[in-house]
């Protein structure tokens, strides 16, 4: 019974999710088009559809803003106003919220040196990263010719894995979130 009601939901689910949003845009475009508003102003009647896009292409294909709380996560400090996100890509949560994000930033040696420093008072060791993810793998794939200098680890008690890889053009550092 469990099953055949996960594999309902399953369906009905994102079947709701994208008929509730055209039908409620049929439902006020008929309701302007009846009271003869402005056919400029019928566009509105397609918010509904522009809203739930937006947040499907969001959940997909999250902001720079995402990452930044992960790097606050992951080095317990602010995201630099010198740091610039280069590449990024993240897995989709699974149903416990665990996800896997990867990206590549460049910053300023000053704020590198902060870095590095605030691994090193949190904990992380330095050693060579033996995780493997396809988030990781897309972004070392992105990052040309450039290699590892220093690689920062640490694995949470709570099933968190973070690392922190310095590349060796004295600006790059490659940071990945994974939760298990």
């Amino acid at each position: 019974m469990d099953k055949f009601l996960f594999l309902l939901l399953l369906i009905l689910v994102p079947i709701l999710i994208i008929t509730i949003p055209i039908l409620l845009t049929w439902w006020i475009r008929k309701i302007l088009k009846k009271r003869k508003i402005n056919p400029k102003w019928r566009v509105l009647a397609f918010l509904p559809v522009f809203i739930v896009g937006y947040f499907i292409y969001d959940a997909f294909y999250p902001s720079s803003e995402f990452y930044e709380t992960d790097f606050k996560e992951v080095t317990d400090m602010e995201f630099p106003e010198s740091g610039n996100i280069i590449y990024k890509t993240a897995s989709f949560p699974d149903h416990f919220g665990d996800y896997t994000s990867s990206f590549l930033a460049e910053f300023n040696e000053a704020d590198l040196k902060k870095i590095e420093n605030q691994l090193k008072n949190g904990g992380f060791e330095e050693k060579e990263n033996k995780m493997s993810s396809n988030e990781l793998e897309y972004i070392e794939n992105k990052k040309g010719r450039k290699n590892y200098s220093k690689e920062y680890i640490i694995q949470r008690k709570n099933g968190k894995y973070y690392s922190v890889g310095f590349l060796d053009d004295n600006r790059s550092v490659i940071i990945t979130r994974v939760s298990w």
